[in-house]
């Protein structure tokens, strides 16, 4: 929408309604034995509807032709320097530190409980897919549990936890903590505390069955109690996106951490993949389009959107408080209606710092 438009029609309802209740104000002090002038007050509102719209008219023009005469930037190559600038790689230093830590924990854990696992402990989530940033990651890793070598799924999670919380004070390990669902270790490197999440998966009792199973779900306040929920964390891992799409989810996790947008990564993969199936045949062809094309699927649905984990059918990661829902429209619609104004304007909302 042109800002000549926008303003006037802004400063018409701005100054109309202003300069009515400035009426009101200066009637009511006249005595409560006059009657209300109406022709009065319609005229005063009348005139300060022109009066503000004229104004906005104005400064709309000025702004139009300013925004008509700037040069446009060529902005994929800003975008996709900053997708690879807050990008985790994996020959970061701290990574690698924490990579080997990961791989010391799991050959304890396989030392001590290896009779009980079934399979090999393997690593899920963002890390493991390239989507994480470097400034705020994790590495997530499953432990397979046998059904039979634990009574329950509270037995397991304590067994581990127990033997995980012994290794506090050693390998850079400065506490061990019980989580909503997993178990974080906490390492100190290079004087910054990095995080290992472990998760105990007791899998069900099914002959050829070797990732889907049940987790342990700590108590989240004093009047909830623990329980367990089904899940198949390798599943996450089989979600597949393109390079493309994996460089719009990290400049979208980057963008919510700097903005503080109440949405998940986990909801903004999905998201990102329903965008694309939406625009099937009509996919853009800059990386500039495609990120303005996912932003405009989210305003226009997440109201609406209905989304379950694929790793627990049971976990509608689209059921999120309204009041978020409305701060992720807001936030987008304004990010797209800036793009359709002014292309230039998105190195505004993705800066390259």
């Amino acid at each position: 929408m042109r800002k000549a438009y926008k303003y006037c029609i802004n400063g018409a309802l701005i100054c109309g309604f202003g300069n009515a209740l400035l009426e009101i104000i200066k009637q009511s002090n006249n005595g409560p034995d006059r009657l209300f002038n109406w022709p009065q007050f319609w005229t005063a509102m009348g005139k300060g509807a022109v009066v503000g719209g004229g104004v906005g008219l104005v400064t709309g023009a000025i702004v139009d032709y300013f925004n008509d005469k700037e040069k446009p930037i060529k902005t994929d190559p800003v975008l996709l320097l900053l997708a690879n600038k807050v990008r985790l790689e994996s020959n970061d230093p701290v990574y690698r530190i924490l990579d080997e830590k990961a791989r010391w924990i799991t050959h304890l854990i396989i030392s001590e409980f290896g009779s009980d696992l079934l399979g090999e402990p393997y690593r899920f989530g963002s890390s493991e897919k390239r989507t994480a940033l470097k400034e705020k990651f994790d590495i997530d890793i499953c432990i397979p549990g046998k059904s039979s070598a634990f009574s329950s799924t509270a037995v397991m999670y304590n067994d581990f936890f127990e033997f995980l919380k012994g290794l506090e004070g050693s390998n850079g390990i400065v506490r061990v903590r019980r989580q909503s669902k997993t178990i974080g270790i906490i390492l100190l490197i290079n004087g910054t505390e990095q995080k290992i999440d472990v998760l105990p998966n007791r899998i069900t009792r099914r002959r050829g069955n070797h990732s889907s199973g049940y987790i342990y779900v700590n108590k989240s306040g004093l009047l909830s109690r623990s329980t367990y929920t089904k899940t198949n964390p390798r599943l996450l891992n089989d979600i597949r996106l393109s390079e493309t799409q994996k460089r719009i989810l990290v400049v979208l996790k980057d963008w919510k951490l700097r903005e503080n947008i109440p949405i998940s990564s986990h909801l903004l993969q999905y998201l990102i993949l329903d965008g694309y199936s939406y625009n099937k045949c009509r996919i853009p062809n800059s990386f500039s389009e495609k990120l303005i094309m996912v932003l405009e699927y989210i305003a226009n649905n997440i109201d609406s959107t209905y989304i379950s984990s694929v790793e627990n059918t049971n976990n509608i990661i689209s059921n999120i408080p309204s009041h978020q829902k409305g701060i992720i429209r807001t936030a987008c619609k304004e990010i797209v209606e800036d793009y359709e104004y002014q292309p230039n304007s998105i190195l505004k909302h993705f800066p390259n710092y």
